[in-house]
Parts: structure tokens; C-alpha cells; sequence
């Protein structure tokens, strides 16, 4: 328990959780006050898996635990199991979902890791973290797919489904997985200011005297049991940013009343709270297919020859495509060869396409040697030309002259 874990769970701090994550929750904390501790897991909460596509097939998949992918020879899907309360801070048990995050957006950068899959079953946790995570998705969403899974005998709530909601799509294992409860709540312990207990302790709480709105909805609550300050300006408006994010991230929720912070099963929040149901492995094999059909990294690529050999229609037609372009290509420096050979014979070395203004020059060349005529019988490419615009009180010079002398023929 580090000091902003401790801050977070024990301060008056914002919660989105379900109904039944919440009771655990207080019993934990209430048995952590007592001087009970909680058995340290094998593997921490809210951690990192990695599944490994071991060849073409996709069925042929071994799934490596808390593996970072490093060896070119391994490519697959970064499977996050989000699987403890969601907090901001981590602790010896769970990642903190700023940890989480930074090794999501790490992932992303790496070749190997194809897609993520949030596989998740938790009851929700703190509101601060759901931002931090929907953030990251989408962020991840840009250039990699990020698909929602809850686990089978599991559930997806309040900020769990809410960090969801940014995903591309979202499954459940299981008709009878709990999903929803969008919604936030706080709780909180404290005593009347400046009260004696039975025994003659003070209970002191003083301020400045200018200090008249510090902690005020706190001590509006404790003293005086008026609790609409914490309502309005506390939980008020923290619910309605995350309503609206969930409702951003998933418009089919818009118009709905999934924002009355109810839950409900899977089988019944299809085309609502999730897309469908399915198991661990058709998400995997269905996010490979859309992702890479070919996911071994020995067969990412085709050579020449294997492209000409598997897609020789395709090829083909490409060939023919380029030979057709260059002959057009040639043939347009070809049709002023007369003007300038040597350049022409350059330009056609160079492989670029003839510009306008290499075109104009070559003409008057031409027209100076008297081959306009020769040019046009030749069907040479039709020639565009611009008025000149006059200039009042500027005389044209003998260059000038000859140009628009050039130009002054009707095609």
C-alpha cells in the first residue's frame, strides 16, 4: 500500500462501482483496519499476457504470461487482463491503470503485437482511472484494433465497462456475465466538528476565518447531514463527464437508459451493452483474420517471383499498365525531337514525364527552325495556349515578339 494508493482508497475519491463489488470492497478495507492482510496473488491484478500465434493456422496459439515480445519470430495479440478494481496508482497486488497504460501504448509501438484484447472481469474501481484508459485506446485504436472481452463467470461494471466502451467491439464468454452499471458514487467516514465522544475526547476542527468553503461539503454532510453539496458539485459532475464518454465512445447507448446506473446479463444488453457472445478463442482468431491474414512472420511478405507465381492475372496486369505508361511517356519527349535530340534523348533517360515548360521551350525552338508545321502533321499532343496580356506602355521585345507570332494559329 503506497501513499497514493492509500490517498486514493481512503480519501474522499469519486467511485464507479457495482452493487456487488462494492460490499467486498468495504469489507476489505474494514478488515485492513483491523490489521487483516490480504494474500499477495501469483500473478498481479490488471496485468499484461501475450498470445503467441505459432503458425498460418490460427487455432495454433500458445498464450505466454507477462511476456514482452522481443523475438521477431513471435507475432500475436497483447491480451490485458483487466481483472482487479481499477485504480489510478498500483500497488504489490495490481497495476494501477497509469501502469497499465504505459505498457499498452509501449506494445503498440511494437510489430510483433498485432491487436489487444481487454480481457476483463472487474466491478469497477475509480473514476479518475477510467479517462487515463479510454484515452489510451483510443490513442492504440489509431493504427492497431483493440477488442472487449468479458470473461465467462465474470463482469464488465461501472468503470470496468466504461474503460470498455472504448473499444472496437465488446464480447462476453457468457450469457450470465454482469454488465453496465454506469454510474458513481462516494462513501465516507468522519465525526461532527467539535464534538466530545462518551469517554471526553474532543473531536477539533478548526479553520482561518477566511477558510468559510474549505472542506465545505464535507463538513455540510457531517454536521448538518446535508449532503447535495458533495451530490451537485462533486458527483454531479464527475458522472456526467464519464456518461458522456461512454455515450461518445459506444453512440448505440445514446437515447438509452444505460445512464440510470443499471446492470443487467449479457444475453440481455446484446446490440446494447455488447456486440455479442463469443469465446476467448473465436475473439483471438476472428482479431488475427481482420488483422493479418497471414500471421507468420516468415510469409508477411512476397518477393517478385512469389507475387508473380500467386497473382499472376494481377501482375499481368500491372505490367501492362506501366508498359502502356511508359510508351505515352516516350512518346510525348519523342515528338520534339526535331527541336532538340540530344535533350530529348536525356529527358527519356531520365524517366521523367515532359513539363510544360520544357514543352514551350522545345516549340520555340521549332518555330525558329520552321518545323511547327512538321510538328502538327505529326499529330503531335494538342498544345494549350494562354493570351498574352498586354501591357500598356511596355514594348514588347523582339523575343516576345516571336512567341506571340508563334502562337497566333488556330489548331
Amino acid at each position: 500500500m503506497n501513499f497514493e494508493l492509500a490517498r486514493e482508497i481512503y480519501g474522499l475519491n469519486v467511485w464507479s462501482v457495482d452493487s456487488k463489488t462494492l460490499p467486498a470492497m468495504l469489507q476489505i478495507l474494514n478488515n485492513s483496519k483491523t490489521g487483516q492482510v490480504l494474500e499477495l496473488p501469483a500473478k498481479k491484478y490488471n496485468s499484461i499476457s501475450f498470445i503467441n500465434v505459432k503458425s498460418d493456422d490460427l487455432e495454433d496459439y500458445e498464450e505466454l504470461e507477462d511476456y514482452t515480445p522481443t523475438n521477431e519470430d513471435i507475432q500475436g495479440i497483447a491480451i490485458v487482463n483487466l481483472d482487479g478494481a481499477i485504480t489510478v496508482s498500483g500497488g504489490q497486488s495490481s497495476c494501477g491503470m497509469t501502469e497499465l497504460s504505459e505498457r499498452m501504448l509501449d506494445l503498440a509501438k511494437n510489430d510483433n503485437v498485432k491487436a489487444f484484447v481487454l480481457y476483463t472481469n472487474s466491478g469497477g474501481g475509480s473514476s479518475g482511472a477510467v479517462e487515463i484508459m479510454t484515452d489510451t485506446i483510443l490513442n492504440i485504436r489509431k493504427t492497431k484494433p483493440v477488442e472487449g472481452l468479458i470473461k465467462k463467470g465474470g463482469m464488465a461494471a461501472s468503470a470496468a465497462y466504461m474503460i470498455l466502451s472504448a473499444c472496437e467491439h465488446i464480447y462476453a464468454e457468457s450469457e450470465m456475465s454482469t454488465v453496465g452499471s454506469c454510474g458513481t458514487m462516494v462513501q465516507f467516514e468522519g465525526r461532527k466538528a467539535n464534538t466530545t465522544e462518551p469517554d471526553g475526547e474532543l473531536n477539533v476542527r478548526l479553520y482561518a476565518s477566511k477558510s468559510t468553503k474549505k472542506n465545505f461539503a464535507v463538513e455540510e454532510a457531517l454536521n448538518n447531514n446535508n449532503y447535495s453539496v458533495i451530490i451537485d458539485e462533486m458527483l454531479n459532475p464527475v458522472n456526467e463527464r464519464l456518461l458522456k464518454l461512454v455515450e461518445t465512445n459506444r453512440p448505440i447507448l445514446k437515447g438509452t437508459d444505460f445512464d440510470n446506473g443499471h446492470d443487467c446479463f449479457a444475453k440481455d444488453s446484446i446490440g446494447k451493452f455488447i456486440d455479442g457472445i463469443s469465446t476467448k478463442a473465436e475473439v483471438i482468431k476472428m482479431v488475427l483474420s481482420n488483422t493479418n491474414k497471414n500471421i507468420n512472420p516468415k510469409s508477411n511478405t512476397m518477393n517478385k517471383s512469389e507475387f508473380k507465381q500467386n497473382h499472376s492475372d494481377v501482375y499481368s496486369e500491372i505490367v501492362k499498365e506501366g508498359e502502356n505508361k511508359e510508351r505515352e511517356r516516350v512518346a510525348s519527349w519523342m515528338a520534339y525531337n526535331e527541336a532538340d535530340s540530344k535533350a530529348v534523348s536525356e529527358g527519356i533517360a531520365s524517366g521523367l514525364e515532359i513539363s510544360n515548360s520544357q514543352s514551350h521551350a522545345f516549340l520555340v525552338k521549332m518555330v525558329s527552325a520552321g518545323k511547327v508545321t512538321d510538328l502538327l502533321s505529326d499529330n503531335a499532343p494538342a498544345i494549350t495556349t494562354a493570351p498574352t496580356a498586354t501591357v500598356v506602355g511596355v514594348e514588347e521585345t523582339s523575343e516576345e515578339k516571336e512567341i506571340n507570332a508563334a502562337f497566333a494559329f488556330k489548331l
